[in-house]
């Protein structure tokens, strides 16, 4: 029968495993910022066309 590792490297693993999460977690809510970031962008840009025919200057 397979032996389990020790301990120590369980908790070790554990500890990468949840450090992993958090990295994933907090990548995911910069991607979500972003999105609403680049939406409000071209709705921006779309409604100054419509408006005066201007284009939205990207900063």
């Amino acid at each position: 029968m397979k032996q389990l590792p020790d301990e120590s490297l369980l908790v070790e693993i554990l500890e990468s495993v949840k450090a992993a999460e958090a990295k994933a977690s907090e990548m995911y809510e910069f991607s979500k910022t972003m999105a609403h970031n680049t939406q409000i962008t071209a709705t921006k840009r779309e409604e100054a066309e419509q408006l005066d025919g201007q284009h939205f200057a990207d900063n």
